[in-house]
């Protein structure tokens, strides 16, 4: 009697933690964009782990273009990444080409990359690309990436634009 009790508190504990874990790894996803922008939301689905088991759980790629002044905007947001305070850069790909932005150090688990053809945002910090870096095309308009100081890809995604 006392042994199979052992037992069952033993499968007990490990069916509670096996809960709580499955739990902690759930995240809450933005049901709808704004109509300004369009909102990709990838909950730790980075490409890859990459070293030291980077995560890019909960970031997001979000772009637009306008006609009318002409004009790309891109945001690569990164949350949840490892480690922390460490240092990332973001990749885009569209139409256009391929566009990297230089290195900036996380605050705490979170960092984020502005990619713009405005001169006012590029002079406020935004990595240039053309106004017509973005087009619309088969498939994802526009790739946005998270690369940790290693160079390797924590985070993909990519996404279809708003066009306006």
């Amino acid at each position: 009697m006392v042994r199979s009790t052992s037992t069952m508190r033993g499968f007990l504990a490990a069916a509670f933690v096996g809960v709580v874990a499955a739990c902690a790894q759930e995240t809450s996803v933005p049901t709808s964009a704004s109509p300004d922008e369009t909102l990709a939301t990838a909950s730790g689905s980075g490409s890859g782990s990459g070293s030291g088991g980077s995560s890019g759980g909960n970031s997001r790629v979000r772009c637009e273009r306008r006609s009318g002044p002409n004009r790309s905007k891109i945001s690569v947001d990164g949350n949840n990444l490892v480690p922390l305070n460490g240092t990332f850069r973001a990749r885009v790909s569209a139409s256009g080409g391929t566009v990297t932005a230089p290195a900036r150090r996380a605050v705490g688990d979170e960092v984020e990359f502005d990619f713009d053809s405005n001169p006012n945002d590029i002079a406020q910090g935004a990595t240039p690309i053309s106004a017509t870096f973005i087009t619309a095309r088969a498939g994802a308009d526009v790739i946005g990436e998270i690369l940790n100081a290693q160079g390797q890809v924590v985070f993909s995604q990519g996404v279809e634009c708003q066009f306006r």
